[in-house]
């Protein structure tokens, strides 16, 4: 029987689909520097913004979670061994969100429940790490914040 994950990625264009299985797989692999590309066609997060949304998308396919960043974002780790995050949209300035491409991009996954790459910044420069989290479906947006479910290693919620 295929997993929510996987019947939630079946329809997405192939590169979108594939960046999205590579951070699946990659759930808590930890990379020195800065993550790698899928191939040399696909990248898998941007270093200018931590809402990555391709060109060639019109989805959102990765967030990042900075360690002195801007922004109060949050990672809950449940009793019930369950993960879901508090990410806040680009732009501190609420009434501007849908100005930006990103935060659009973001607005469409949770709309169509499309799920995103998510990756966190265990260690700032010089010697920067970053660790991958899975996936996740975007729930809810709410007074700035995404509220992200991470999918767990067997692809459900």
């Amino acid at each position: 029987m295929k997993s929510t994950f996987d019947t939630l990625v079946n329809s997405l264009n192939l590169k979108h689909k594939l960046a999205l299985e590579w951070f699946q797989k990659n759930k808590e692999k930890e990379f020195k520097g800065w993550v790698p590309n899928l191939n040399q066609d696909i990248l898998l997060a941007s270093k200018a913004k931590g809402i990555y949304k391709p060109r060639d998308i019109d989805f959102a396919l990765s967030i990042r979670l900075s360690k002195n960043g801007p922004y109060d974002d949050q990672i809950q780790h449940k009793e019930n061994g369950k993960t879901s995050l508090k990410y806040f949209q680009e732009n501190k300035n609420l009434k501007e969100r849908d100005l930006e491409y990103t935060n659009i991009g973001l607005k469409k996954c949770m709309k169509e429940a499309v799920p995103i790459g998510i990756i966190i910044q265990t260690d700032v420069k010089p010697n920067s790490k970053y660790k991958i989290a899975g996936t996740g479906i975007v729930r809810k947006w709410e007074e700035g914040y995404y509220f992200i479910d991470v999918f767990n290693d067997y692809g459900e919620i």
